[in-house]
C-alpha cells in the first residue's frame, strides 16, 4: 500500500497503471491523495511520488492488511501506526532499501519506489491474509444499467474529475480541468477499467497535518451509497465496511457482492449527495 501525492506539482504520476486498486480522497485544501494497492508487486518501474500517510490510510490498512509505504505523517498518525503495530516502511527503514530519490524531480515530490522494492518489504513484513477478494466477472445486468461513456463530478471544490470511456481500451481515461491525468511512463492518461464513487462523510480529525493544515478523516465504516462505472455503464450499488478488518465490499441492487472486470479499479471517496453527470 503506497501513499501517492496528487498535487499539480506531483504530476505526472508513475506506476499507478500497474496497481490493482486506488483509493483517492481529500487530503487538504481541495487536493487529493491516493492509497495505491498492489497485491503482487514486481518490476523496476518507478512508483512516485510517495508522500505522507493520512488518518483514512490507517482505516484502509486495517481493511486490506497491507504493508504501508509512505513518507512521514502527523505525530498522531505515527503514534497510531506504532500503537496498532502496523507494518509501515519509510525512507529510512532498513537502511533505505525501499526508496530512492528521483533526480528529475524536486523535493518533496521526488521520493520513489518500485514493485521489486515493495515485494522486498512484503517478504519481510507482510501480515497473514486470510480474506479472499471476489473473482473477476461482470455485474448483474438486472436492472439494466444506464449508459455511462462520459462521467464528470467534483471530488473536491478544486478537483473536478472527468472520465471518458474507450471501448477499444475497455477503460476510462482520467482527466481533470487541466487535462489528462498522465502516466509518466506512457505519456497517456491513466485508464482504470472500473471507476467507483463511494459516498462517505469526512470530518476534521482534530489535529493538523505535517504542513499545519487541518487533517481530514472519513467515516469509512458501516455502509452507504455507491456508483460503479464499468464497460461504459453505470450501476447503482452499496458500499459495505461493516467489518473494519475486511476489504470494502460493493453490493449490487440484488444485495449480492458485485464482480467487476479484471483490471485497475479506482475508488473515489466523495461527499454524500455529490452530483454525478453521466451519459
Amino acid at each position: 500500500m503506497v501513499q501517492i501525492e496528487n498535487s499539480p506539482l506531483a504530476r505526472p504520476l508513475s506506476g499507478l497503471q500497474q496497481a490493482n486498486l486506488v483509493f483517492e480522497y481529500l487530503a487538504e485544501g481541495g487536493i487529493t491523495r491516493m492509497t495505491v494497492i498492489y497485491f503482487q508487486p514486481s518490476g523496476t518501474q518507478r512508483i512516485e511520488p510517495v508522500r505522507s500517510a493520512r488518518p483514512v490510510t490507517l482505516r484502509l490498512q486495517r481493511a486490506y492488511h497491507g504493508v504501508l509505504f509512505f513518507s512521514g505523517a502527523n505525530i498522531k498518525v505515527l503514534q497510531a501506526i506504532q500503537q496498532q503495530n502496523i507494518p509501515a516502511l519509510t525512507e529510512g527503514s532498513d537502511g533505505g532499501v525501499y526508496f530512492q530519490r528521483d533526480p528529475a524531480r524536486h523535493a518533496p515530490h521526488n521520493l520513489t519506489t518500485n514493485g521489486d522494492r515493495l515485494a522486498q518489504g512484503l517478504s519481510k513484513y507482510a501480515p497473514r491474509i486470510s480474506y479472499k477478494l471476489p473473482a473477476p466477472g461482470q455485474p448483474a445486468a438486472s436492472p439494466p444499467p444506464a449508459p455511462a461513456n462520459h462521467i464528470q463530478f467534483d471530488q473536491t471544490s478544486f478537483h473536478r474529475v472527468i472520465y471518458s470511456y474507450s471501448a477499444g481500451d475497455g477503460a476510462y481515461a482520467y482527466s481533470t480541468v487541466d487535462g489528462p491525468l498522465l502516466d509518466r511512463d506512457t505519456g497517456q492518461a491513466l485508464k482504470p477499467v472500473n471507476v467507483v464513487l463511494v459516498q462517505v462523510p469526512h470530518h476534521d480529525a482534530g489535529f493538523t497535518d505535517v504542513l499545519g493544515a487541518p487533517a481530514v478523516d472519513f467515516d469509512l465504516q458501516g455502509s452507504g451509497p455507491a456508483d460503479v462505472f464499468t464497460q461504459g455503464h453505470r450501476y447503482t450499488a452499496t458500499w459495505n465496511l461493516a467489518n473494519p478488518d475486511l476489504p470494502l465490499k460493493l453490493l449490487g441492487s440484488d444485495g449480492r457482492e458485485m464482480h467487476l472486470p479484471q483490471g485497475l479499479t479506482w475508488v473515489h471517496l466523495v461527499d454524500p449527495g455529490t452530483t454525478i453527470a453521466a451519459s
